[in-house]
């Protein structure tokens, strides 16, 4: 009876150690840091939507409150604002965009991304304008676990 007592024991001891050590290895999104891929995506899909001439898609990667610091001008607030915001950037014959991560990091459900960009635009006269430049960006994680931006700042090399 001792035996069947103390195998009994150690088999409830080794399955209370194994439950704690799976709930241990196993984190939620939100308490495990994002990757720089993760972080990035938010600004991969902008330019995709810029590209696409999608300003409500490209509006929809920020929070409802969130903010652009763009440069020489003042600061724009709220989806709708950025929005439109976006649609004059598109209306001005945006034809191309695209980003690189830097580097970025989270802590929690806040996170930045630093990276470069390059915007095309073609003018009236058909040629084409670049603009190179570098950005911030805020993060924040959705309740779907999405990172979108509270706050935008970017500004052109030259």
């Amino acid at each position: 009876m001792k035996t069947t007592t103390k195998f009994l024991a150690l088999t409830v001891v080794a399955l209370l150690l194994s439950v704690t050590a799976c709930k241990k290895e196993t984190k939620t999104a939100a308490s495990r840091p994002a990757t720089s891929e993760e972080l990035g995506q938010m600004n991969r899909d902008f330019a995709k939507a810029l590209v696409a001439k999608d300003a409500t898609a490209a509006a929809n990667l920020y929070t409802e409150n969130a903010s652009l610091l763009p440069p020489n001008e003042p600061m724009v607030t709220g989806r709708e604002n950025i929005k439109n915001y976006w649609q004059g950037a598109i209306d001005a014959g945006l034809v191309a965009a695209s980003v690189k991560t830097i580097d970025a990091s989270s802590d929690g459900d806040l996170g930045y991304e630093v990276g470069t960009f390059e915007l095309k635009f073609q003018a009236e006269d058909g040629s084409i304008i670049t603009d190179i430049g570098k950005y911030t960006e805020i993060l924040k994680r959705n309740e779907q676990g999405e990172w979108i931006s509270i706050y935008g700042m970017w500004s052109a090399n030259e």
